[in-house]
């Protein structure tokens, strides 16, 4: 029996029950002091029974004197349950210990439920699962454990299915699940468990599909442009990457890739021939060939899904980026403007100029209502490599563009624009750009502009830098997302840290099935002085990543610190007996401590 607990020593009694806890590498007493130093009797218990429980399994060992054949031989075959396959536990039979099939093996144990349910469908994609139990008759009590698997598809097919997880546990005859999508066929199936085991999951339910169609395929994610190529003839390619929907009610079968050029004269904005391709359904990048250097470009992605032989287009997403020669990577980086078509559809960046005095960029957006009089344009820096102003500019034009002056170098600007008429107020759209560094800007004109803190002729540099960068990864249903971390390291007189310059890359592998040869995906970006960490989802597995730190201070920029890390691979292998069993004693544990601890 377990021991009662008081409600004070709950939080000893379920602690190590947590999922971080490595039960098998250190003992009981060690992993419970770095929890509660001082008194940790209650965590110790909790931690032996967990233990027993990963190394004895269910049902009694036989008499020794009936022990035949090679259970019977004279061998030290096993020391534990765990060394011994299936339901076999490790038994004496008189001169050493074997493998041996258990006698009373499921006494005590509830009994399966039935395979029979009731499916009840409410709105918001909510299912209600009901099932009934065979008259069980415990003393103690008894938890339902629900798996389940599905397909896409119209039709069933167990062979495509996703292995089997555990979805809800409760000692109810029901559970209502809340993640049902559309286009996908769930089978479900149940155990009962309790103090003394289980007898396993019932056989499989008739698939089930929800009553609503399935959704188009969701809006590209990440768009950006990693890498340009000039070539002879001021021919320039350009490598598109976006980010793979993390789970869509359908695959997606294909993406619509079309890109377009444009030249800007006075307000008219004229566009030229638009060039497309398809990319497959699970490729994250795509080329953009016969492209002219010193353009303005506008690429749309859009994903295509089937539900049957009908297609399911999904919305657009735009990019507008230049095709400048002679950029290095970090300022390319800061001239790449990325939104989203919707509502008012921003339709052109122009990239930033200096004119008259003063730095300017210019956009435009298409007219979606007669009823709008005139639009309120408002635009404020968010983020800046240097100590400026942060003041919020506002204007109102009655022209579908607009021109925002007195920018700032190296900012990282947001834009809204709410469209104003008989109507009244309606819903306003926002975006981001980055201006460039004054350096960038000086080095392309032919006459002085000045830039702040023109006193020295080289850039400021500071001996600010970052340290201790460290990464951690996990892994969640198909998806790979890293934490990235750092500190700044101590040093006298530093100066006051402004930001950080932080720039994560992909390191090139043959392994990599959907990128094109010799091609990097590299992310850039400017996080404000009280984030010293950064959250990337989206990574491959088993590849390398190179992050890069730049300490950005009110004295300039100090050195870049990089490090290399690799991901981990797909663990798609089915749990072991043994896993599996103690994923029944830990559930059933942990609900018997909150029952006696009511």
């Amino acid at each position: 029996m377990l021991p009662t607990h008081k409600p004070l020593m709950c939080s000893q009694c379920l602690e190590p029950c947590k999922d971080s806890w490595e039960l098998e590498d250190r003992s009981c007493r060690d992993l419970c002091e770095v929890s509660f130093p001082r008194k940790h009797g209650e965590c110790v218990t909790s931690c032996d029974f967990l233990r027993s429980v990963m190394v004895t399994k269910q049902g009694d060992c036989p008499s020794p004197e009936k022990a035949s054949g090679f259970a019977a031989a004279c061998v030290e075959s096993c020391e534990e349950d765990g060394d011994c396959s299936g339901q076999k536990k490790c038994c004496p039979n008189g001169c050493g210990h074997t493998c041996q099939p258990p006698k009373n093996l499921y006494r005590g144990a509830p009994l399966k439920p039935r395979k029979e349910v009731i499916f009840e469908e409410f709105l918001a994609g909510v299912l209600e699962v009901r099932w009934s139990s065979r008259f069980n008759v415990s003393a103690e009590p008894v938890v339902y454990l629900l798996q389940r698997r599905w397909n896409y598809g119209i039709h069933p097919n167990e062979d495509d299915a996703t292995e089997w997880e555990v979805v809800a546990q409760t000692t109810e005859e029901h559970a209502r699940l809340t993640d049902i999508r559309s286009g996908r066929w769930y089978q479900f199936r149940m155990a009962a468990v309790n103090v003394h085991g289980t007898r396993g999951y019932s056989t499989p339910t008739k698939h089930y599909r929800t009553t609503k169609d399935p959704s188009p395929p969701p809006r590209p994610t990440n768009l950006r442009v990693t890498n340009l190529t000039f070539g002879a003839d001021s021919a320039v390619t350009a490598q598109l990457n976006w980010t793979l929907p993390a789970d869509p009610d359908l695959l997606v079968h294909h993406y619509k890739v079309s890109w377009s050029w444009s030249v800007t004269s006075g307000s008219v904005v004229r566009p030229k021939v638009k060039r497309r391709k398809n990319a497959n359904g699970d490729s994250s990048s795509v080329d953009l060939d016969g492209l002219r250097a010193n353009r303005s470009y506008t690429v749309e992605l859009q994903a295509v899904s089937y539900w049957g032989d009908m297609p399911l287009k999904g919305q657009k997403a735009s990019l507008h980026f230049t095709t400048t020669h002679g950029m290095n990577k970090k300022t390319y980086k800061q001239n790449i403007f990325c939104f989203y078509r919707r509502g008012l559809r921003p339709e052109l960046w122009s990239t930033p100029f200096y004119q008259d005095g003063q730095l300017q960029v210019r956009v435009y957006w298409k007219r979606k209502d007669i009823s709008v009089s005139y639009y309120r344009v408002q635009w404020a820096p968010e983020i800046c490599t240097h100590n400026g102003t942060r003041s919020t500019e506002k204007m109102v034009t009655q022209e579908n563009y607009a021109s925002l002056p007195n920018l700032q170098f190296s900012c990282k600007y947001k834009v809204m624009i709410q469209p104003m008429g008989t109507r009244g107020h309606t819903l306003s759209e926002s975006t981001s750009f980055f201006t460039p560094s004054c350096a960038t800007i000086r080095s392309k004109s032919s006459k002085h502009i000045p830039c702040p803190g023109d006193t020295v002729v080289t850039q400021s540099k500071t001996s600010a830098r970052a340290e201790n960068l460290t990464a951690s990864f996990s892994v969640h249903q198909g998806n790979i997302t890293a934490l990235f971390t750092w500190n700044v390291a101590k040093a006298p007189a530093l100066p006051q840290v402004t930001g950080f310059q932080v720039t994560w890359t992909e390191v090139t592998t043959e392994s990599r099935t959907n990128s094109l040869p010799n091609s990097l995906v590299s992310q850039s970006q400017i996080l404000p002085p009280d984030h010293n960490l950064l959250l990337v989802s989206g990574l491959q597995p088993s590849t390398q990543y190179r992050l890069e730190v730049q300490v950005i201070t009110g004295a300039g920029e100090g050195p870049a610190t990089f490090r290399t890390f690799q991901t981990p691979a797909f663990l798609n292998t089915a749990p072991s007996y043994r896993k599996q069993m103690f994923s029944y004693w830990k559930y059933i544990y942990i609900f018997t401590c909150r029952h006696l601890l009511k």
